[in-house]
C-alpha cells in the first residue's frame, strides 16, 4: 500500500467534502438562496418556487452529500492507489461538467471575480482548485513514484588473472 502525502489527505478528505457539504445544505435546505446566488434575475421567490425546481435542487442536494460521503470515506478506507486513481478520475470529469454548466451564466462569469459572490467561489476557483489538485495526484505528483533499478549487467566481469585449469591427475 501506497503512503499518501499529506497535503491530498487533507484536501481530498476533509476540506472538499465539507465545502461540498455545505453545498449539499444550500441546495436542500436553502434552495431560495441557492439559487438568488446563482442566478438572482431568474430566481424565482421563495413563496413561488415551482415544485420542480424544488425537487431538482434537493436531488443536487442530495448528490453533494453522495459526493463528500464518498470522498470521504471510500477514500479513507484505502491507500490503494488505483483507488485513488479511478475515484479521483471520476471527479475530475466532474470538475469539468460542472465549469462548464456554469456557461449560460455567460463567459464574464468565469473570470469576473470582482462580481463573484459566496456561490462563484464554489463554482470557480474551488473547482479549479479541486480539479488541478487531481491532475497532481494522477500525474504522480507528489506520490514519490517507482524507482528504477540499474540495469545488471549481461557480460561476466572479467579478471585480470588468467583462469587456468587445474587437473587432478596423479
Amino acid at each position: 500500500m501506497a503512503r499518501i502525502p499529506f497535503p491530498y489527505i487533507a484536501f481530498f478528505l476533509w476540506i472538499e467534502p465539507v465545502a461540498t457539504l455545505v453545498g449539499a445544505y444550500f441546495a436542500w435546505f436553502q434552495s431560495d438562496t441557492y439559487l438568488q446566488l446563482q442566478h438572482a434575475a431568474s430566481s424565482p421567490s421563495p413563496l413561488a418556487l415551482p415544485t420542480g425546481t424544488a425537487v431538482v435542487l434537493r436531488q443536487l442536494g442530495n448528490m453533494y452529500f453522495v459526493f463528500a460521503f464518498n470522498e470521504a470515506f471510500v477514500l479513507r478506507a484505502t491507500n490503494d492507489l488505483k483507488v485513488w486513481r479511478a475515484f479521483l478520475l471520476g471527479l475530475l470529469i466532474a470538475d469539468f461538467g460542472h465549469l462548464y454548466s456554469c456557461y449560460p451564466l455567460g463567459l464574464q462569469s468565469y473570470y469576473d471575480f470582482a462580481n463573484w459572490n459566496a456561490i462563484d467561489y464554489g463554482n470557480y476557483p474551488f473547482v479549479v482548485i479541486g480539479a488541478s489538485t487531481r491532475i497532481l495526484f494522477l500525474s504522480g505528483f507528489g506520490l514519490g513514484g517507482k524507482k528504477r533499478k540499474s540495469p545488471k549487467a549481461k557480460t561476466p566481469i572479467k579478471s585480470s588473472k588468467p583462469v587456468t585449469r587445474r587437473s587432478h591427475v596423479e
